[in-house]
C-alpha cells in the first residue's frame, strides 16, 4: 500500500519552536507593539542568520524597536541561570521523538566552549566565564556541558549544564546524567573525551553502576600500554590520583588526600598501527575493534558542536542568562532538524530506518525558517539608499 505523501513547510517549524520557547519559557507580551511570539520570532531569525538581536532586525523592513527588544528578551529571563537551564531543558525534552525512552541509548557527553573577548586587564571578570586552554585567541570562554543521544535517527541533545568557574567534572557528569534520568532514558554505554579521563569520574560512574567509555590520556602511570610492543587486547590497570579541592580563601586547589581506582583498560591500533588506549567500564566483553568502531560514532558529536554554531545567535553581552538562552535555541532548532528527520523524513520500519538527510540539510531548514520569519515582517529588506547615482552598469 503506498503511503499517503505529505509536505513540510516552513512555517511548520515555526510554529513549534516558536511555540515550545514561548510556553516552556513562559514568555509574555512585553508591549501592545511587541508580543511574545514576535519577540521569539526575531530570537530565531538571529539564531537562524547567526546574527545579533540588533542585526536581525536590520534584516527586514517591518522590525520591532531594537531597544524594545532587548528589553523584552532580558525580562522574560528567569534571575538565575539554574532557572533558565530548567525552562531550555523542558523545550529540549518535548523537542525528543517518544522512541528515545523504549530502549537503553548511547549518549555522549561534551564541553562546548564558546569564546569571549570582553575580560580585560584592569576589568572586572564577566561572570560565569572559565579559564581554558587558549582557543580563538584567548583563554576567556563561556563553557556548557551537553549530555546527547546517539541514535541512527540522529543526535538529540538531552542535557545542558552552564559549566561555572571552578566547577568539578564530577559534578558536571552528576548534574548531566541526572538530567537524562528526568527525562526517561535508560543509558547503554556513556562515551566521553579525554578531558573526563580524571580518577574521580571513574570512581563516580562506577559507583553509580554507569557503562563508561573513554581514551586514555597519555600519562607516566600508563605509558607502558602506548608502547607498540604490547599487544592488542584487555588489561587490567589501576592509577592513584591526587584529590584537589577548591580553597575559597586562597582561591586556588589544595590537596585534600588521594583516590585509587582499578580499571580495564583496552588497547587496540589505529591507522599505521598508532597504540589506541581506552579505559571502559561494562563493555569488556567486546574486541578491541567493536571498542575502537563503537567510539568511533562518538565523534558524531564534533557535527553537533558543528551545528550549534549553525544556529547560535551572536551577542557581544557579558550576560550569561542571555548567552544561556542562546545556546539553548540553538541545541533546540538542533533537535527540531534531527527529529524531522526522525518523524517525517526517514524510511521504513523503527528497527530499520533509513536516513534520507539530503531531503533536507540544516542549513536548508534555516535558511527556510528565515525566510518565513522575514515574511510575517514585511520581507527582506531588498533596496538600499545611496549617497551618490548608481554607475550605468547597475542600471
Amino acid at each position: 500500500m503506498r503511503h499517503q505523501q505529505s509536505t513540510l513547510k516552513a512555517s511548520h517549524v515555526h510554529v513549534r519552536a516558536r511555540a515550545l520557547l514561548v510556553e516552556e519559557m513562559e514568555i509574555r507580551d512585553y508591549s501592545p507593539s511587541l508580543s511574545a511570539s514576535l519577540a521569539v520570532s526575531i530570537l530565531l531569525l538571529a539564531a537562524c542568520w547567526q546574527t545579533s538581536l540588533s542585526a536581525a532586525c536590520t534584516l527586514v523592513k517591518d522590525p520591532p524597536c531594537r531597544e524594545t527588544l532587548r528589553q523584552a528578551i532580558h525580562a522574560c529571563l528567569p534571575s538565575k541561570p539554574s532557572s533558565l537551564v530548567l525552562s531550555l531543558l523542558r523545550a529540549l525534552r518535548r523537542s525528543l521523538p517518544d522512541h528515545l525512552t523504549r530502549l537503553p541509548q548511547i549518549v555522549a557527553l561534551d564541553m562546548h566552549q564558546r569564546p569571549f573577548y570582553g575580560n580585560k586587564k584592569g576589568k572586572k571578570r564577566a561572570k560565569g566565564t572559565t579559564r581554558r586552554q587558549k582557543k580563538a585567541s584567548t583563554r576567556h570562554s563561556f563553557t556548557y556541558a551537553t549530555l546527547a543521544v546517539l541514535t541512527r535517527w540522529g543526535r538529540f541533545t538531552v542535557g545542558l549544564m552552564a559549566v561555572r568557574p571552578h566547577m568539578r567534572l564530577t559534578t558536571v557528569v552528576e548534574g548531566l546524567l541526572a538530567q537524562a534520568h528526568e527525562a526517561g532514558l535508560d543509558i547503554l554505554y556513556l562515551m566521553m573525551d579525554k578531558e573526563f579521563y580524571a580518577a574521580e569520574v571513574i570512581d563516580y560512574l562506577q559507583k553509580a553502576d554507569v557503562a563508561f567509555l573513554i581514551p586514555a590520556a597519555r600519562k607516566p602511570s600508563n605509558k607502558h600500554l602506548y608502547d607498540p610492543k604490547v599487544e592488542v587486547g584487555w588489561y587490567e590497570y589501576s592509577w592513584t590520583a591526587k584529590l584537589m579541592r577548591l580553597d575559597a580563601k586562597r582561591e586556588k586547589r589544595v590537596n585534600k588526600g588521594k583516590l585509587t581506582v582499578h580499571v580495564k583498560a583496552c588497547v587496540a591500533r589505529g591507522r599505521e598501527g598508532k597504540p589506541l588506549v581506552y579505559i571502559a567500564s561494562g563493555v569488556s566483553k567486546w574486541t578491541p575493534e567493536q571498542v575502537v568502531r563503537a567510539y568511533r560514532t562518538r565523534f558524531g558529536i564534533e557535527t553537533s558542536y558543528r551545528q550549534l554554531g549553525q544556529c547560535l545567535a551572536r551577542t557581544s553581552s557579558r550576560s550569561e542568562r542571555l548567552r544561556l538562552l542562546l545556546v539553548g535555541v540553538a541545541l533546540l532548532l538542533g533537535n527540531l532538524w534531527a527529529w524531522l528527520h526522525s518523524e517525517v523524513f526517514s524510511r521504513g520500519a523503527l528497527c530499520e530506518t533509513r536516513l534520507e538527510l539530503s531531503r533536507m540539510r540544516l542549513l536548508q531548514m534555516l535558511v527556510g525558517l528565515a525566510v518565513e520569519i522575514a515574511a510575517h515582517l514585511g520581507g527582506y529588506i531588498d533596496g538600499w539608499a545611496t549617497q551618490r547615482p548608481l554607475p550605468h552598469c547597475l542600471m
